[in-house]
Order: structure tokens, then C-alpha cells, then sequence
């Protein structure tokens, strides 16, 4: 019998088709590509080293969580800061009151920073530093200035003499900061409005303790 030549044509496409279909596949069509594909990284928020930065009001401490921050005059709250801060609250110690003053107090002390509060925890509390850390915490002042300090450091940041005929390149105590408190005199400037600071005591250039709040009104 005689093909019609749309047949042929179309034996000949199969046949084609077989034939692509059994030759190997080309490489540009079927292997992967090899250029790297980008993987969104996952983004971490960098560490923040833990600090607790003692100023004229309170206490700050600072750490991955972020920033909390307690008065002086609100004993409890600070307490409770460092106890979150250190994981620890030491048992208080009782305080001999200075003779003539009628002042029931306690210390709590972790080793290198003590806390000063009333026993009622009534009036405001205090704070010294003896050490550069306490549990692994750095301790500073706002101005970055810390025990082990040096008197120079210590200038530099705004250190002065606490009374006017002292030379702040040999005091033994230096302020740094300084508040006007209304209604308060000085006992170092007779006449002149009270002054809240900081407090540092040096072993010849180097600092060896922060008192916060000191005052240069009261002499308790």
C-alpha cells in the first residue's frame, strides 16, 4: 500500500522523538546550577557586658535585658536591683549608731560594694564601692571612673578638692559631680548653698573607694 507523505512526515517525528529521548540529557538544561544561593543569616543583637553605673540619684544596672534603675531614696528597690544583678542578698548587719543620733541602721555587703539603709526602710540608703567588679559586674561612675583608677583619670573626668586649700593632685579624697541641695549650708563653704556628689577615696593615685551620695551639708 502507498503512504501519503503527511505519514511519512509523521513516522519521521516520532522517530525524532524516540531519539531525544534517549540521548543523554545536556548539561546547561538539566544539572543544578552551581552559584550559591544567599541565606538570610540569622540576625543576633550583639552582647552587652553587664554593668552597674553609680550616680548623684541611684544605681543603674545594665545588661542584655537592658536598663534598671533604683534611687537612693527608695532602699527597697535598690536592694532588690542588686539582688537581681549579683543573684544574691546578703543577710543585713547591724550598724552601731554614732553617739547622739538616734539612727537605726544596717548594712548589706557583697564583696567589694556595701549598701548602708535604714532598718525601717524608711529614710534613704547609700552605697561604697571598694572593687573594680562585684560578681563579674563591672562597677563605674557615669563618667566611666571605677576603683583602680588613677588620680589623673580621676581629673580628667572632673575630680576637685573638697575643701578650697586642699591641691586635688595630692588629696587624699576627692568630689566628682556636684548638686546645689536648696535649703542646706555647707560646712566646708560657710554661706554657700549645700552640695550633693560623689565621693573618692584615694591610696596615693589610685582610686580605692566610691561613696554616693556624699554630701558636704551633714555631718552624719
Amino acid at each position: 500500500m502507498r503512504r501519503s507523505p503527511l505519514s511519512a512526515l509523521a513516522v519521521l517525528a516520532g522517530s525524532a522523538a524516540l531519539l531525544l529521548g534517549c540521548a543523554p540529557a545536556s548539561p546547561s538544561s538539566s544539572t543544578p546550577s552551581s552559584t550559591p544561593v544567599a541565606s538570610p543569616s540569622a540576625s543576633t543583637e550583639p552582647e552587652v557586658d553587664a554593668q552597674l553605673v553609680i550616680s548623684l540619684d541611684g544605681v543603674s544596672f545594665t545588661d542584655d535585658d537592658g536598663t534598671v534603675t533604683a534611687a537612693y531614696d527608695d532602699s527597697a528597690a535598690l536592694l532588690a536591683l542588686l539582688e537581681d544583678a549579683t543573684g544574691e542578698l546578703p543577710a543585713p548587719e547591724a550598724v552601731e549608731g554614732m553617739e547622739g543620733y538616734d539612727v537605726d541602721m544596717q548594712s548589706y555587703d557583697w564583696e567589694g560594694l556595701r549598701v548602708l539603709a535604714d532598718s525601717a526602710g524608711e529614710g534613704p540608703a547609700s552605697i561604697a564601692v571598694t572593687a573594680a567588679e562585684v560578681d563579674g559586674i563591672t562597677v563605674t561612675t557615669e563618667e566611666g571612673v571605677g576603683v583602680g583608677a588613677t588620680r589623673a583619670e580621676l581629673l580628667d573626668a572632673g575630680g576637685w578638692a573638697l575643701v578650697d586649700d586642699e591641691d586635688p593632685t595630692t588629696a587624699a579624697n576627692l568630689g566628682l559631680g556636684g548638686r546645689e541641695v536648696p535649703d542646706t549650708e555647707s560646712l566646708t563653704h560657710p554661706g554657700s548653698v549645700g552640695t550633693l556628689y560623689l565621693l573618692f577615696l584615694l591610696d596615693g593615685d589610685t582610686v580605692t573607694q566610691i561613696n554616693a551620695p556624699a554630701n558636704d551639708f551633714s555631718d552624719v
